[in-house]
């Protein structure tokens, strides 16, 4: 008997110390949350009720929230991110094939994907400033090789007008951004078992019903993946548009390039409030992409 109740002593001592050493290790981490996540998240929240520069502060309500659905610009600039969010699915199914025909290479494979990844270790600024080089009128590499092909461009035409420009960097985002979609692509679709693609060909099934029944449920959380990531990354674009442009316009304007420009003149309860509205509007969009996943994506393959 008195075994057993030092038994139990001892287990309750140990699990008093697990509890207190599982406290330790998340101490550090739950300051950073509290820190650089929750408190500024919940100071924007107040700040965008109110009018707020350096010198002053006064709580005025939601009238910041009335002035975000007026303001033209940033309608506008949701407008342009919901044109430019047509690039992911382009480039998930480009990233798709890609990886499908590296996969049934032999030779020159891990070649191919260090060739695709290498557009990802460069930084957007360095990015952006390669295909602006490549979309410059007359002497652009782009303009050239076209030229060269046979192809004439229209009289006054531009990669980069108002009519082109959504598209010009869709193409940008596409070729920068596909690097790491493919090599995802290659490692799930490596991991799928021949032997599934073995019985369904004794069964008599073609190609296509292969890619139906066994390739897209197998790939289909990277799918997800992807496609939620890449329309939560478009919602924030920032850096590509104001780099490639550099002056204003509302054809090229984002909601994030928008809001930067309102702290930048010091209108930070109005900037905080536009955060808020496009935090919620992504939140909204993302809880969407969950609910229609349970259709379509398969989680227990």
């Amino acid at each position: 008997m008195m075994t057993v109740k030092k038994e139990k002593k001892s287990l309750s001592a140990f699990a008093k110390q697990e509890r207190i050493s599982g406290w330790v290790l998340l101490i550090p981490m739950l300051i950073g949350f509290v820190c650089f996540t929750a408190y500024p998240l919940f100071s924007s929240i107040y700040i965008s009720l109110c009018e707020y520069n350096l010198t002053s502060i006064k709580f005025i309500g939601f009238e910041n929230f009335k002035k975000v659905f007026q303001d033209e610009w940033f309608l506008e600039s949701l407008k342009n991110v919901l044109i430019y969010i047509l690039h992911v699915p382009v480039g998930t199914a480009l990233a798709l094939i890609i990886s499908s025909v590296l996969i049934s290479i032999s030779k020159g494979s891990m070649t191919f994907r260090m060739i695709y990844y290498l557009p990802t270790l460069c930084g957007a600024v360095a990015v952006t400033f390669i295909w602006q080089w490549m979309y410059a009128p007359a002497y652009g590499i782009l303009w050239k090789t076209l030229q060269n092909l046979g192809i004439d461009f229209p009289k006054g035409f531009q990669f980069l007008s108002d009519d082109n420009f959504m598209s010009s960097m869709m193409v940008m985002s596409i070729w920068s951004g596909m690097g790491i979609s493919i090599l995802m692509f290659y490692a799930t679709l490596h991991n799928i078992s021949d032997s599934l693609y073995e019985a369904a060909s004794i069964d008599g099934a073609g190609p296509f019903s292969k890619f139906i029944k066994i390739t897209l449920p197998a790939i289909s959380p990277v799918v997800f993946y992807i496609i939620i990531t890449g329309v939560i990354g478009s919602f924030q674009v920032f850096t590509q548009f104001e780099v490639m442009k550099s002056q204003m316009a509302i054809y090229s304007m984002t909601p994030v390039w928008w809001i930067y420009l309102q702290t930048m003149s010091l209108d930070y309860g109005y900037a905080s409030a536009l955060g808020v509205v496009l935090g919620l509007i992504i939140i909204i969009i993302t809880v969407i992409q969950f609910i229609v996943s349970k259709y379509w994506v398969n989680y227990d393959y």
